[in-house]
């Protein structure tokens, strides 16, 4: 099935916009990815390239984050793209495309 990123590609330039280290497919994992994140950025939203495999075969995967949670949800949700806003700092969002 093929799965349209349009969307997510608006709601991850936006969060740039918006100061955020946003990422899209970004190293190969979660660990790879925060240690390859700029020290100086406190606003970061990535999926990493085991999310992205998600993403593409079910139209759905979860989003690394840390900065302001209502922020980066309105965005998400803005776009169409939000399916599930976490319930504190130690989990991800989770999101979807069509």
């Amino acid at each position: 099935m093929f799965y349209n990123k349009e969307n997510l590609n608006n709601a991850f330039k936006e969060l740039r916009k918006l100061g955020y280290f946003a990422r899209q497919n970004f190293k190969c994992c979660q660990s790879c990815a925060w240690a390859a994140v700029p020290v100086d950025k406190a606003k970061v939203v990535f999926y990493h390239a085991q999310d992205n495999e998600d993403l593409m075969r079910y139209g759905k995967c979860y989003l690394a984050w840390t900065g302001d949670v209502d922020e980066i949800a309105a965005v998400l949700e803005k776009h169409g793209v939000l399916l599930k806003k976490p319930e504190s700092e130690a989990s991800r969002f989770e999101i979807t495309i069509k």
